[in-house]
């Protein structure tokens, strides 16, 4: 099942990994870092469907976890939940290019924040406190931060991809 959107997936998500874990640490918005990598991956699943949005999450959550010193499978498993939890909602929302990526955003960025909490509180590592002070500054951050990668990427989708033109 690989398509050349997928392969595309892998050499941006390593590239925005490595943005995400060596660049923008260093430059947090409000207080917090958001997960480019993941936003990138619920915007392309909301344009090209949620087979390829649960498989760009995988991609993106597998090269998070090679930067991380927790558990690896942490950031695929809740990335994969996410976006597929993000479809169940989409399908009961009118189509939208503004309001409904911002909610999906939010909602997927609620869920994968507290499931990630969960799988690491599982294997001991104690994230109460830091989830906490960072949880609503970064669901609000991902939530408008959606809005120019879905607009993009949507650019990118209809020059790369075009729908057939029928006569």
């Amino acid at each position: 099942m690989f398509t050349s959107s997928i392969l595309f997936a892998v050499p941006l998500m390593v590239i925005l990994t490595v943005l995400q874990t060596s660049v923008l640490p260093y430059f947090p918005l409000f207080g917090v870092t958001p997960s480019l990598p993941f936003i990138m991956a619920l915007a392309w699943g909301l344009i090209r469907g949620a087979n390829e949005g649960i498989i760009w999450a995988f991609i993106a959550g597998f090269f998070m976890d090679l930067f991380t010193a927790a558990p690896t499978g942490g950031f695929a498993l809740t990335y994969m939940i996410a976006v597929l939890a993000a479809f169940v909602v989409k399908d009961r929302l009118p189509a939208n290019r503004t309001v409904v990526p911002m909610l999906l955003a939010g909602l997927a960025s609620i869920l994968q924040q507290l499931l990630y909490a969960l799988y690491l509180g599982l294997f001991g590592y104690g994230v109460g406190q830091v989830l906490a002070s960072s949880l609503l500054p970064t669901i609000l951050l991902q939530t408008f931060l959606i809005l120019p990668i879905y607009w993009l990427l949507y650019l990118v989708q209809s020059i790369v991809w075009p729908k057939p033109v029928e006569v």
